[in-house]
């Protein structure tokens, strides 16, 4: 996939979702009446919530798909790309499962020794395990229960991403979760100011446009490449 091409997806999916938000948001401003556009804005809450975790997600998933669909090796990208490709090779490392053939039956569990074997066997087959074709899982983008700051980091670190630089936002996405919970879990029944909405509003925003100007900048930049 080319740039341009890779762009005007993000492009398209970031506009039907902003679309949708002014569309609300005109029609709230359009209320006569300043507590039904409180109580309005409590449930446009919802909306934003969705369109800025729902945004995040596909955009690092069509990072993924782009970087799979590129025909790469392991041998051939960043460590962070590599890492996810071969999560399955970790794993059967760190839980350990495997037996070393030669003590299978002898030592049957001998846990330290059988782990030496899995290392020992990884060593060995390095060259061809770095052979492997790039293809990251689905699970590596991984939204959580809830996209917190925190979970994005994680998200954009496991792809070889600037993971922090959204802090400064980090405090109105959390008040945004954390109201967008309390309403939907029927905690709070309270209307919402035009301070507080457009506070949250223009930080989801700032931190969906962040992502989209980084991973098109990362793919076009080819920095999942070693």
């Amino acid at each position: 996939m080319e740039t341009p091409a890779f762009r005007a997806q993000l492009e398209t999916e970031f506009e039907w979702r902003i679309t949708e938000l002014r569309f609300f948001h005109n029609l709230c401003e359009s209320l006569e009446n300043p507590n039904a556009r409180d109580q309005f804005r409590r449930a446009t809450v919802l909306l934003l919530y969705s369109h800025f975790e729902g945004y995040c997600k596909f955009s690092l998933s069509l990072y993924v798909s782009a970087i799979n669909s590129a025909g790469l090796l392991c041998s051939q990208v960043n460590s962070s790309v590599a890492a996810a490709t071969l999560s399955d090779v970790f794993a059967k490392l760190r839980d350990g499962t495997g037996k070393a053939p030669e003590f299978k039956n002898a030592l049957p569990d001998d846990s330290k020794l059988h782990k030496f074997a899995l290392a020992r066997e990884f060593v060995e087959r390095s060259s061809e395990i770095m052979d492997r074709p790039v293809l990251i899982p689905d699970k590596v983008v991984d939204t959580e229960s809830n996209l917190k700051p925190v979970v994005l980091r994680k998200n954009l670190f496991r792809l070889g991403l600037p993971h922090d630089e959204f802090a400064s936002f980090e405090p109105s996405i959390n008040k945004l979760l954390e109201m967008r919970n309390k309403i939907a879990h029927g905690e709070s029944r309270a209307g919402i100011g035009k301070t507080l909405y457009d506070d949250l509003r223009d930080s989801a925003l700032q931190v969906m446009t962040g992502v989209t100007a980084g991973i098109t900048r990362a793919f076009d930049e080819k920095k999942f490449l070693r």
